[in-house]
């Protein structure tokens, strides 16, 4: 079991999500109080995900921030800043979407569907 987890966690979560709502509708829950909680939970999971992938993407290269004054020992042993050439090919490399945007966007799709779908029984 732990290594079909580990195997497709994006399914078994599905599986594992499915299941949850199964019984939540057995135990007689509204079905508009369940659709509202899995549209809720899959928006929060999309904006996590997008999240990972802008996070990956080398947003903030380039930028310094100083927040206190530095003496001249500190200001010497500092890096040198980067060139704008070297900012600009980090920054222009291709998009990658990690496992966990994988996960929180499909997982988070599939919830958005199934609260659309509860909501409007």
């Amino acid at each position: 079991m732990i290594e079909l987890i580990k195997k497709s966690p994006i399914w078994s979560s599905i599986i594992a999500l499915a299941i949850i709502n199964i019984l939540a509708i057995l135990f007689r829950l509204p079905k508009m109080l369940i659709g509202n909680i899995d549209f809720l939970v899959g928006l929060f999971l999309i904006v996590l995900g997008s999240i990972f992938i802008v996070g990956a993407g080398h947003l903030f290269t380039g930028w310094r921030f100083h927040i206190r004054k530095k003496s001249d020992l500190e200001a010497e042993n500092d890096p040198k800043h980067p060139k704008a050439r070297e900012v600009a090919s980090i920054k222009n490399q291709p998009i990658r979407v990690n496992r966990y945007a994988k996960f929180c966007l499909a997982t988070g799709v599939f919830l958005i569907a199934l609260g659309v779908i509860l909501t409007s029984i």
